[in-house]
């Protein structure tokens, strides 16, 4: 008779990981539940309600009566000047904030990472703006670029520079706000490239101080080639970051002046609560999502097509 040996205690021969494994399944979905409702019921539900009511004329007036009305929505959101004029802001205002934030993050970065002495520090200081509390920030800024006493007017007079209306100006307007949108995002394009930057190998930093290879042609030739998939994941960061901008706007020109500042998303909520045109509200929100998603997909293509 042959007799099988089975280590003590494991159960008729499964072995404890297994079993660990096998009971991880009610755990984990009782864990995962509640995340997953309120994902359900905050980004889900609305996402389908307001691709569905880009289809209908809701009328608020007489209680709450959807009409079918088909592409009109899309149709009356892309013929309206005042919308097209909001998606030309939005451009202007990504090429305003997306370049300068990369390009002043990465040298940041690069300055924070050749620190020997307090470099926790820097970094904690330059991370600040991204923690800073948005509407909170725009309405110091408000008052910092305000046409009578605000601090900016108050250094130009120190130079002998008249004052210069800020915010109540279609020609600096935009490029103000967009100074703020870069001012918060490059702090977080700082710390991600900083992370990319501690994670280079030491031995490559040894190699190139073999060869010669410093300054620009280090960076160049070495460091942005290693760091792409970090600047690829912080583009799509920023993107993301700029054509959503709302708060910033909302909170110091309300638009204005002249719609000097509508953006989509600012455009999206004044069609949808000022002017109670939820269909077309719900419209432009939808071709919002599909651009966000399609720059989405084609950055996904270059990080990957990189790494092959």
């Amino acid at each position: 008779m042959t007799a099988t040996l089975e280590r003590p205690g494991t159960g008729g021969g499964i072995a404890p990981a297994v079993r660990r494994r096998r009971g991880h399944g009610p755990t984990a979905a009782v864990l995962l539940t509640p995340a997953l409702l309120l994902i359900g019921l905050f980004v889900v539900l609305p996402g389908v309600l307001a691709l569905a009511g880009s289809l209908f004329r809701i009328d608020l007036t007489n209680g709450v009566e959807w009409t079918w009305v088909g592409p009109e929505n899309f149709a009356g959101v892309l013929a309206d000047p005042a919308v097209l004029q909001s998606m030309v802001n939005t451009l202007v205002y990504c090429a305003l904030t997306i370049v300068p934030s990369m390009a002043i993050g990465l040298a940041l970065a690069l300055l924070a990472s050749t620190l020997t002495r307090g470099r926790k520090l820097a970094q904690t200081l330059l991370f600040l703006p991204f923690t800073a509390n948005l509407v909170a920030m725009a309405v110091v800024f408000r008052y910092i670029f305000d046409l009578r006493g605000g601090f900016a007017n108050q250094l130009l007079g120190l130079v002998g520079v008249g004052p210069v209306n800020f915010l109540g100006d279609p020609a600096t307007a935009l490029p103000t706000v967009a100074a703020v949108g870069v001012w918060r995002a490059v702090a977080l394009v700082m710390v991600m490239y900083l992370a990319g930057l501690t994670s280079i190998p030491t031995a490559v930093h040894e190699a190139c101080a073999a060869d010669g290879i410093t300054g620009l042609t280090k960076l160049r030739l070495v460091t942005l080639p290693l760091l792409r998939p970090i600047t690829v994941f912080v583009t799509v960061l920023v993107v993301l970051q700029s054509v959503q901008v709302f708060d910033t706007i909302n909170v110091m020109t309300q638009g204005g002046p002249l719609g000097a500042t509508e953006t989509v998303l600012t455009m999206t909520w004044r069609l949808g609560f000022s002017y109670y045109d939820l269909g077309q509200g719900a419209a432009l929100s939808t071709l919002l999502l599909v651009v966000l998603v399609a720059v989405g997909v084609l950055r996904r293509g270059a990080l990957t097509g990189g790494a092959r």
